[in-house]
Parts: C-alpha cells; structure tokens; sequence
C-alpha cells in the first residue's frame, strides 16, 4: 500500500469521526468522548507527519538503496576487482 492511499484513509477516517463529533450520542460517558478524542487527535497527528513525509519523498529528502552512488547500492561481484 501506498503513501497516499494510507493518507487518504486517514483522512476518510477523520472526516468519519468528526460527523460523530456533530451530533454525540448523549448516552457515551463523558471520558469515553475524551478517549475518543485524544485517538482523534494522535490520528490528525500522524496524517499532517506522514503528508510532511510524503511531500519530502517526493521532492526527493532520501536518497533510496537503489540510486546511483547510494552508500547502500550494492556492487556486481563479478565485475569487481581484487
């Protein structure tokens, strides 16, 4: 799964919770609404990181295992020079 699909889950998540933050079910304790809100919040959390992540990704923060002169690429044996 992709960076962007996770997101766009997240963010479908989120919008889901907040229509149940509109109109609260007067029968959930109180502290259950807090709990509730405090997962709501490490997952708003999580979604702008992983928005920061992604948009780093793609402007290319990383160099990857497999780009040229990686500290990572790993050289073909059999053209090596001992």
């Amino acid at each position: 799964m992709g960076v962007d699909t996770t997101l766009a889950g997240a963010q479908a998540e989120l919008v889901e919770q907040a229509k149940g933050w509109e109109n609260p079910n007067p029968d959930i304790p109180e502290h259950v609404r807090d709990q509730a809100e405090l997962r709501a919040g490490h997952a708003r959390t999580k979604l702008e990181w992983a928005k920061s992540l992604s948009k780093r990704l793609s402007e290319g923060a990383y160099t990857m295992a497999d780009d040229p002169g990686s500290w990572r690429t790993v050289h073909d044996p059999l053209k090596m020079r001992f």
